[in-house]
């Protein structure tokens, strides 16, 4: 049917209209929600309803017309109110509008290409203010990719920017025909984005009734937008199947390199919303300050050498405009050979009586210089300030405000970020509370870092020889005569440092010979403490300790839970045999109702092998339970828990994971798992990650760095999978090991929970690598009772650790919880502690 023209004639345009409207109604069933009132002005006119054909022919899209501009809507929004036989018929049409009268229509399209009219309405526009969208905003995207197989929503962006380089998406998406979805990408131009796909959703999983693929629905991804414009292309596809588009949005890069806030996000508006002191809060710090009943002396170190008038003279008044006022500034001119320096400091110390000077006759470096600060400082402790960085006015204010909560501490540290040329903040650390293992890898105490006084006379200052890494050596030292409950980490950002030409801020090579202070001050702290390692470069300017093994190596018992799945059993057990360099092990395998051919005829091979122990075990499912009663079979005191799909990538692993297992206090070591595409699969677990708990680093490349280089970086974690995971036997026996209430998911989070309660430490190494073909063996929780089991675990985690999963020590409480770890968070999970200041 060919549609006559609307603005031929325009009587005749009216006539014809009137006629495709009246045949409408034999063709149709519609209905519109919205607008209730459609002569209301409006400056956009949201359109929202559902239609179906009367004969059961498909919709393919919906649009608005304005004269001659064409609005294109979204159709096949699901609309359950309606009716279980026509739950995707919904539809929402954003159409914007000019000022005064303007005629509306509203046209459907089906497969055959032809736009017919349902309704046309005579609407006025109105350039005052705007409306308000009657349902999400999101809804009046249109999406040309729209798939009827794909359900999905995009959580983020929450809007769209107009140009862009870098865009992060995350949302939800699950096949509601067919075959479950497997993998998620973007795709801009010929650049393909993949996404880390399969995250827990539990809400999706409550609100579309446990259906298959619902509950690990989550994803998340970045794409790099080129220049000019684009489509940004969603697509998924089931298995090694075709990838099929669900969601087309435009796009337009920028043409000029935007500047770069690292890892962290929008840090300029983060800045904006939550660290910005207005006068109400000057205030009520101040009036806090003054009910303190612990006002420390903080003695303020600066040693001074040819610096940059122009950022030096800030440095000095960062500390003059601190809020907290009881402090001093003890600098030291270190022989500088820029005549201006000397007197410039002098008519500082002139105008501020809290300004001391000295000024050394020969250079000595900044160890030498650090020291003659020291000697200056009459305070109870003392801070560390380089003469181009900038204290937060805040900064003095939290030390003070930590040690009235706790006189008991002797070394503080705070968050951090960078100063660019022109005062630009950027590249926010938001740190780790006390994490030793990772401060052997990297000195993330560096800047602010607050020190009892006498502690540092104890271990004799700052040491001749360490220049670069003094800050570090003097911390490690420190360190070893406090325990950890005296380090107090302040999660706010209280120093800004320089990132000059030859400051490591921007260039982390600029000064070499500080790399190779930094591995000897780590080295000679392992010789002090009596612990056996070497200390070697890794991943850049970071390090690495391998620790040493006794001559006579401990008993490892690699305990693997099974059922079927020969293929995957296969790679994992010839894996360990084939690749693994370690000596002493034994392997016990645990049949959990294997019925397949092929699988039992590998279970009986194994059983002829020596070292190698099989038991049956024809209970029902409960992961817990079988990693239990294999430890009770095992002899070694050390047991590996490892799970049917995992692949040994190097031989060294079981070396490495016994070597960090041995150390003190450490229970559990856990390792770097990759997906078989490259992606990281576990990089140590954080609590609270998508509502219980999350693995850290999950969809990173190989060669990517992650947050402040923490994807490849030993360290202290909250808790690690026992995908792959060594633990103290004695340990795990003490704790009662795995809890067989939770049959199948969060176990291991619980059980490391439980070990740290004991006082023991957990940690991640990124040294020993497996790929982990995840939930080969069991599938993954997809099934309407599988995800009721995982809802029931979910509540049953909340309950029992509820006020822990709130806080992760070792994740920064600036940082989001949501499926895009080590970003920022908005809002940030902290409180301002003046805001309880009465007004």
């Amino acid at each position: 049917m060919k549609v006559p023209s609307l603005f031929a004639d325009t009587s005749a345009g009216a006539r014809a209209l009137s006629e495709q409207i009246a045949s409408a109604e034999d063709r149709y069933y519609w209905w519109f929600d919205h607008p209730v009132d459609w002569e209301r002005p409006a400056r956009t006119l949201y359109i929202t309803g559902w239609c179906v054909n009367r004969f059961g022919k498909k919709i393919r899209s919906i649009r608005a017309r304005r004269g001659r501009q064409k609005f294109l809507g979204n159709y096949g929004i699901a609309r359950k109110d309606v009716g279980a036989a026509f739950e995707r018929i919904g539809f929402a049409i954003a159409l914007p509008l000019p000022r005064g009268k303007s005629h509306v229509t509203v046209e459907v399209q089906e497969s055959d290409g032809v736009w017919r009219a349902i309704l046309s309405r005579i609407v006025f526009g109105n350039s005052n203010g705007d409306s308000q969208a009657p349902v999400d905003p999101k809804y009046f995207v249109h999406n040309p990719g729209a798939n009827p197989r794909i359900e999905f929503w995009l959580d983020r962006p929450l809007v769209w920017p107009k140009k862009a380089r870098q865009l992060k998406v995350s949302g939800w998406c699950f096949a509601i025909s067919g075959d479950e979805i497997t993998e998620v990408r973007a795709r801009v131009r010929k650049n393909f984005f993949p996404a880390r796909f399969g995250t827990p959703r539990p809400d999706i999983g409550l609100e579309y009734d446990n259906r298959p693929g619902a509950l690990r629905s989550g994803f998340s991804l970045q794409a790099i937008i080129p220049p000019g414009r684009s489509e940004f292309i969603m697509e998924a596809r089931s298995g090694n199947g075709p990838w099929k588009t669900f969601f087309i949005h435009p796009v337009r890069g920028t043409i000029f390199r935007e500047p770069s806030d690292g890892d962290a996000g929008d840090y300029a508006r983060w800045i904006r919303c939550y660290d910005q002191l207005q006068r109400e809060d000057v205030k009520r710090v101040r009036e806090q300050i003054a009910q303190f009943h612990y006002s420390p002396l903080i003695s303020v170190l600066l040693p001074v050498y040819n610096s940059n008038l122009k950022w030096l003279r800030r440095a000095i008044l960062s500390v003059q405009k601190q809020l907290y006022p009881r402090w001093e500034l003890c600098i030291v001119d270190d022989a500088s050979t820029d005549r201006k320096i000397w007197p410039f400091l002098q008519r500082c110390a002139r105008q501020d009586r809290r300004i001391k000077l000295m000024r050394r006759t020969e250079n000595g470096h900044i160890s030498a210089a650090s020291n003659d600060a020291l000697r200056l400082a009459t305070g109870d402790f003392v801070a560390l300030l380089d003469h181009d960085d900038e204290l937060a006015p805040t900064a003095l204010y939290f030390v003070a405000l930590a040690l009235n909560k706790n006189r008991d501490l002797q070394l503080l540290y705070s968050d951090e970020d960078k100063l660019e040329e022109h005062n630009r903040r950027s590249e926010p650390y938001f740190k780790s509370d006390w994490n030793p293992e990772l401060f052997l890898a990297q000195n993330f105490v560096s800047h602010l870092s607050v020190y009892r006084t006498d502690l540092i006379h104890r271990i004799g200052g700052f040491r001749i020889g360490f220049e670069g890494s003094q800050d570090y050596d003097l911390a490690l030292r420190c360190i070893e005569q406090i325990r950890p409950e005296e380090i107090e980490h302040l999660p706010w950002v209280l120093y800004h440092w320089r990132a000059g030409d030859q400051s490591t801020a921007s260039n982390p090579t600029a000064k070499p010979y500080a790399q190779e202070a930094a591995q000897r001050a780590v080295q000679e702290h392992l010789k002090r403490t009596g612990i056996a390692g070497t200390v070697v470069p890794s991943h850049g300017v970071y390090l690495q300790t391998k620790y040493a093994l006794p001559n006579e190596r401990p008993l490892v018992s690699i305990v693997i839970p099974t059922r079927d799945q020969a293929s995957s059993f296969k790679k994992c057990v010839y894996s360990i045999f084939e690749k693994t360099d370690y000596p002493a092990y034994e392997l016990i395998v645990l049949d959990n109702q294997s019925y397949d051919s092929e699988a039992l005829e590998f279970l009986a091979e194994l059983k002829k092998r020596d070292g190698v122990r099989v038991e049956r075990i024809d209970d029902a499912f409960n992961y817990s339970r079988l990693n239990n009663q294999g430890v009770e079979l095992s002899r070694g005191s050390f047991v590996a828990l490892l799970n049917n799909d995992v692949e040994v990538l190097h031989a060294d692993w079981l070396t490495e994971m016994v070597s960090r297992a041995m150390q003190p206090k450490v229970a559990i070591v856990g390792a770097r798992l990759w997906y078989p595409n490259g992606t990281i699969q576990h990089g140590g677990v954080i609590l609270g990650a998508g509502g219980i708990a999350g693995h850290a680093h999950i969809g990173l490349r190989r060669g990517e760095p992650g947050y402040f280089a923490r994807a490849h970086l030993a360290q202290d974690v909250s808790a690690v999978t026992t995908a792959c995971a060594l633990v103290k036997r004695e340990v795990y026996l003490q704790v009662e090991g795995l809890d067989e209430n939770l049959a199948v998911t969060f176990n291991d989070v619980d059980f490391c929970l439980r070990l740290r309660e004991a006082g023991y430490r957990i940690l991640w190494t990124p040294y020993a690598e497996l790929i982990h073909h995840e939930s080969a063996s069991r599938g993954f929780d997809n099934s309407a009772a599988k995800q009721v089991r995982f809802l029931a675990e979910v509540d049953y985690m909340k309950s029992k650790w509820g006020h822990i999963l709130q806080r992760d020590p070792f994740y920064n409480p600036n940082l989001s919880l949501d499926e895009n770890l080590f970003t920022l968070a908005f809002p940030p999970r902290t409180t301002k502690p003046w805001q309880s200041v009465a007004a």
